[in-house]
């Protein structure tokens, strides 16, 4: 890169800046210019693209358009910003004979009924028909046979239906109408206008039924994913709820252990020996509840046909609960016994 004195002016033309170029070897650099050579380099670039001067397959590029350091590059290829510019699209054609139709639209042929009554508006929904089939083919679309609707075109696992009809009213008589209809009941509708006729709006059906299908299967992904997690969190809440049961055994069975242990104590204290038969069968039937003999591990998760247990109540709400009905008055039993 050539760097050039602030004060050096640009050449008096195209030619001259194309040369400077080429002597720098396809970039030149013009150290902090006063604004009023820094304005005459912009019109000099501005020329130069304006005017399609920029050599075929190459362009040009510059930084410093307004502060600092100037610098002006030809470099090879497209402009990077000309990839996101829509580039302008030509309007689908539409044949002027049927020749080869699509089997839906041969189809259609021998169903008149189905078709606009005009002579006219039948032949020319025909045509537009297999120019819509011709390109959803090109785009790897695939077309289908309607039952109330004419075809179903489907983008991306997703049907649309189209239907045409025509209709008058009392600026127009007999103009085409196109609907397209989606799984979810979204509708859209072209038709017919003294200065755009149907033919000319195919590009924007073919895009809407692209965007449709997007959507429609975005929809649908999002569905999936809602389901997947809700059926995630009833498989957690099921094994969660299994491992509370077990783990709640397993805490009673060592609380009942060790009251049984302290009962034997008691039982000691008050005079039993220790070699009394119930006594020593008690301790052996602690040591068999007690799971710390043998610490257990975390439970395998239960079958995917488990559903959630009912509920447990905490102590809290054991407390708070309704009493339970007096039992019947029984001569054994005291009054102050429950």
């Amino acid at each position: 890169m050539d760097a050039l004195p602030g004060s050096t002016t640009p050449p008096a033309s195209v030619q001259g800046l194309l040369d400077l170029l080429e002597e720098a070897g396809g970039s030149l650099q013009v150290l902090d210019p006063p604004e009023q050579v820094r304005a005459a380099w912009r019109r000099l670039i501005h020329t130069m693209r304006s005017g399609g001067h920029v050599p075929k397959g190459w362009h040009l590029v510059h930084r410093g358009r307004n502060s600092g350091d100037l610098v002006v590059e030809l470099r090879r290829g497209r402009h990077p910003s000309k990839r996101y510019q829509p580039s302008a699209r030509m309007p689908v054609s539409v044949p002027e004979l049927l020749v080869d139709p699509h089997p839906v639209v041969d189809g259609l042929r021998d169903q008149p009924s189905r078709l606009p009554a005009s002579d006219e508006n039948r032949s020319r929904t025909l045509l537009l028909l297999q120019a819509l089939c011709d390109e959803a083919g090109a785009r790897g679309w695939v077309v289908r046979s309607g039952t109330d609707a004419l075809l179903s075109v489907v983008v991306n696992e997703q049907p649309i239906e189209v239907r045409v009809r025509e209709e008058s009213g009392a600026r127009w008589a007999l103009r085409l109408v196109l609907t397209v209809t989606d799984a979810d009941g979204g509708v859209a509708e072209w038709k017919d206008y003294a200065r755009k006729r149907l033919e000319d709006e195919l590009r924007a059906i073919l895009e809407d039924l692209r965007r449709r299908a997007r959507r429609l299967h975005d929809r649908r992904e999002a569905a999936v994913r809602a389901e997947q997690l809700r059926l995630r969190q009833e498989r957690e809440r099921v094994v969660t709820a299994y491992r509370d049961q077990i783990l709640r055994e397993q805490v009673g069975a060592w609380l009942l252990a060790e009251d049984v242990r302290s009962y034997c104590g008691d039982l000691l204290t008050a005079g039993m020996p220790l070699d009394d038969p119930w006594l020593a069968w008690a301790y052996t039937y602690a040591d068999d509840l007690d799971p710390l003999a043998d610490p257990p591990v975390i439970p395998d998760d239960p079958p995917p046909s488990a559903t959630v247990p009912a509920p447990r109540r905490s102590p809290a709400e054991r407390t708070t609960a309704a009493p339970s009905q007096q039992r019947p008055w029984h001569p054994n039993r005291r009054w102050y016994h429950s």
